[in-house]
This record gives C-alpha cells, sequence and structure tokens, in this order.
C-alpha cells in the first residue's frame, strides 16, 4: 500500500466514503423529522422549510459529487492515478466546488428565515436582512470566483491547455473567512432576544443552548478552513481530499442543525408515549396481587391509574407585562411564551412549550 511522505497511510478514500454516506443519511433523516413533526401539527410549510429543503438537495448533490470524486481517484496521490483519472478529478472538481458555494448559502439564507419566524421582533428582522444581504453578496462573489477562476474557463478542468488562473489556494482561504465569520454572526443572531425573554435562567440557558447547537457547523467549517492549507495543486487528490469530504460534512450538518428546533412535536409526542408506558407498567404490578380475587357485583375492583394529568408539564405563566426584556403579558398559561403573530401560533396552542417549538418565543416587540 503507497504511502505518503509523511509516513501516514496513502488511501483514505474508505474514510471519505462512510463520512460522506453517514451525514447524507443523517441530514435526510432529520429533515424528514422536521416534515413530519410540521405535518403532526398542520402546520403549512414556511418559506424557511422549502429553503432547507432546496438546501438539502444540494448537498445530497455534492455528497455523490464527492462520492465521484473518491471514485476517481480522490483520497489517492495524484502521481498513482491512472490518465483517465487525473482528467475526469478536475471535472468533477470544478462542479463541486461551484455547487457547495450555494449549497452553504441556501442553508444559511434558511436559518435566517426560520429566526423570522420564530422571533418576529424588530432585531431579529433587521439582522437577518443584513446577514441575508452579505451571505447573498458572498455567495454571488465566491460563485464568479469558482467559475472563472482561469483564462478560458476550461483550464479549470483542463490544466494542461494555454492559459493563466488565479492563486486558488488564496481564492480558497477567501473563501472561507467570510463563510465562518457569518457562521458565527448567524448563530449569535437569537442569543440576545431569547436572554431578555421573561423565563428563569435555566430555561433562557436551555433555549440559548438548542440554537448553539448549530455551533458544529462553524467548527465544521473552521476544521475546513485549516484544511486548506494543507492544499497544493500537483497533489490536489491527496491534499484537498479531507477539505472536501468536510464540505459535506458542514453543509449536512447546517441541515441537522437547522431541523433541530423544529421537533418539539415529536419529542413530546415520544415522550408522552414512553410515560404512558412506564405508567401502565406500574399500574399492571400494583393491580397483579389481586387478579385471582372476583370482582363484586360484576364492577371492576381495581383501581385506574389516569394515563395523563396537569401534573405532567410544569406551566409558566408571566411575571410582568413590560420591562426591560420582552412583553409577555398575552403568554399562554400553558406555553411558555406565545405570539398571535407567528405562523406556528396553532402548534403553541397544543403544545404550549417553546423549547424546541415551532411557536414564537416572543411577542411582538415592535
Amino acid at each position: 500500500m503507497a504511502v505518503s511522505e509523511d509516513g501516514l497511510d496513502g488511501n483514505t478514500q474508505t474514510k471519505q466514503r462512510v463520512t460522506t454516506i453517514a451525514l447524507l443519511i443523517l441530514a435526510t433523516l432529520f429533515l424528514m423529522l422536521r416534515l413530519a413533526a410540521r405535518r403532526m401539527k398542520r402546520v403549512p410549510l414556511g418559506g424557511d422549510d422549502l429553503t432547507l429543503i432546496l438546501g438539502w438537495v444540494f448537498v445530497m448533490v455534492i455528497g455523490v459529487l464527492n462520492l465521484i470524486d473518491v471514485y476517481y481517484g480522490m483520497g489517492r496521490h495524484f502521481a498513482e492515478l491512472s490518465y483517465h483519472e487525473q482528467v475526469m478529478l478536475p471535472q468533477v472538481l470544478f462542479a463541486f466546488e461551484a455547487l457547495y458555494i450555494i449549497t452553504v448559502g441556501v442553508i444559511k439564507i434558511s436559518v435566517l428565515l426560520m429566526y423570522r419566524r420564530i422571533f418576529p421582533i424588530r432585531s431579529i428582522k433587521i439582522g437577518s436582512y443584513i446577514l441575508g444581504g452579505i451571505t447573498v453578496a458572498w455567495m454571488i462573489s465566491i460563485e464568479l470566483v469558482a467559475i472563472f477562476q482561469c483564462t478560458p474557463i476550461q483550464k479549470g478542468w483542463q490544466p494542461l491547455i494555454d492559459g493563466h488562473c488565479i492563486y486558488l489556494k488564496g481564492a480558497l482561504i477567501g473563501n472561507g473567512v467570510p463563510n465562518f465569520v457569518t457562521d458565527i454572526f448567524i448563530l449569535s443572531l437569537p442569543v440576545r432576544p431569547v436572554w431578555k425573554l421573561r423565563a428563569r435562567l435555566p430555561q433562557r440557558i436551555a433555549i440559548i443552548l438548542v440554537f448553539l447547537s448549530g455551533s458544529f457547523v462553524v467548527i465544521a467549517s473552521i476544521y475546513r478552513f485549516v484544511l486548506i492549507f494543507q492544499f497544493t495543486t500537483e497533489d490536489l487528490s491527496w491534499t484537498l481530499a479531507d477539505a472536501a469530504t468536510w464540505c459535506v460534512v458542514e453543509t449536512g450538518a447546517g441541515v441537522i442543525s437547522a431541523c433541530l428546533p423544529t421537533l418539539t412535536p415529536l419529542v413530546k409526542w415520544f415522550a408522552s408515549g414512553l410515560v404512558s408506558t412506564v405508567k401502565s407498567a406500574s399500574s399492571s404490578r400494583a393491580q397483579a396481587p389481586l387478579a385471582s380475587f372476583p370482582a363484586e357485583s360484576g364492577r371492576n375492583n381495581f383501581d385506574q391509574m389516569p394515563n395523563h394529568s396537569e401534573e405532567d408539564s410544569i406551566p409558566l405563566s408571566a411575571v410582568g407585562t413590560k420591562s426591560d426584556g420582552v412583553d409577555v403579558s398575552g403568554t399562554k398559561p400553558w406555553g411558555v411564551f406565545w405570539s398571535e403573530h407567528s405562523d406556528c401560533e396553532r402548534s403553541m396552542n397544543e403544545d404550549g412549550n417553546f423549547l424546541l417549538s415551532e411557536g414564537s418565543a416572543l411577542s411582538n416587540n415592535r
């Protein structure tokens, strides 16, 4: 087996395949759970849902392109590839790079649209517009760089023809910096509104942690950025392999993170089923010693335990109507925070739990 100059195994193709396939499966699973949660609560799909579905389609495509890259030698040293592999690999990489940029941009826009739906307040609206504009500008500019990196364009995937190209490594680094910086700003956008909620500190922290679950996307983006520094055009199939696979990890994790705050109906359904099962089992054990005695007057003497009571949940009530924080005078007695302007009010009426919920955590604070 080939060994690289640093003494490491010269073939990482199995790792690239397994990682790519695993992320594609997980992204698909979480998107299906999100859609199931929306259907369960009879909430129509919104712009954030449709945009995320489009982003998921792009994730699937770049995942397949990465597997094709591996088929044509990605994860092996370029000098070991056949002539056919050396010709085909740059072509697939060219398409992969262009589509990756669009995928990242679409997923970011989906997250911003979700923020606007959950938090119908002025600060989130303005922040979403600003970050959305920056994301679109970044996406267009980097896409143009990716397509027109060489003159003529064909030299981007046919390096032996006459022409010239920009410094590709520098372009990739320039792509990476604004990518993870905007990720950080998008991730932190809902922190301030959530912190101003009129709720107990542990609850506010829990809600913030839900949204910060997307921090893995930032970590993946930064790690991919670091891997770019290993890239050399002379051995692109080896030095770019991990970075390409982490593009799939980053975008797949983006889909997963965008789905997490919408899964409350499924979580509560599973939890209620688990509680009912435990209560039924406890009831059966409690009644077992009486099973041998006949019932009197045709009546069942066994005590029946209720499957559900209001004590199963801990309702929250508003502690004030106006303060330096968010106005929560419209708080539902069974919910945490409710907004009559949220498109997910129907979900909140039945579930009432903001944590990971489809409903808005805030009343309009315009």
